[in-house]
């Protein structure tokens, strides 16, 4: 097999960022000391939990609990 090699081909541009889908929105309207569970792992909403805290300037904790995740407001 030969591979064709190209020249002069522009880069096309970077996609937009576009706004991500909220996946829990319920992290939005938690207030302090209330939790909510959901059967996804602990890594997985950890990163959601990151992401929307850095956002909005909340504190979570995610913990492992039986077949899934369980997320608290902490600030």
């Amino acid at each position: 097999m030969t591979i064709q090699i190209d020249k002069n081909i522009p880069i096309p541009a970077r996609a937009v960022n576009k706004p991500r889908a909220e996946k829990y929105s319920e992290l939005r309207v938690l207030e302090v000391g209330d939790s909510f569970m959901v059967p996804i792992g602990v890594t997985a909403l950890s990163n959601h939990t990151r992401r929307v805290g850095k956002e909005t300037g909340r504190k979570f904790v995610v913990r492992p609990e039986g077949n899934g995740s369980r997320v608290w407001r902490k600030a």
